[in-house]
């Protein structure tokens, strides 16, 4: 959506469900695509919803046990 606004961290957390600290940690590491105009990160919901859409979740990646 090209018209579309941006939200805040704090708002982007809201309509997640994930915590404020989830959305900035993907933000600085590219996950989720937004700006930072000066001290505090802005994203676009539609970017927030196509990484959930997408079924990542931050945190530890689970191990997956093979036949030994």
């Amino acid at each position: 959506m090209p018209d579309e606004e941006y939200i805040t961290v704090a708002q982007a957390s809201k309509l997640s469900g994930l915590s404020a600290s989830q959305i900035a940690r993907l933000l600085r590491q590219g996950e989720i695509k937004g700006i930072k105009p000066g001290h505090d990160w802005l994203v676009k919901p539609s970017a927030v919803m196509e990484y959930l859409r997408e079924g990542r979740r931050p945190g530890r990646k689970r191990r997956t046990t093979g036949n030994r």
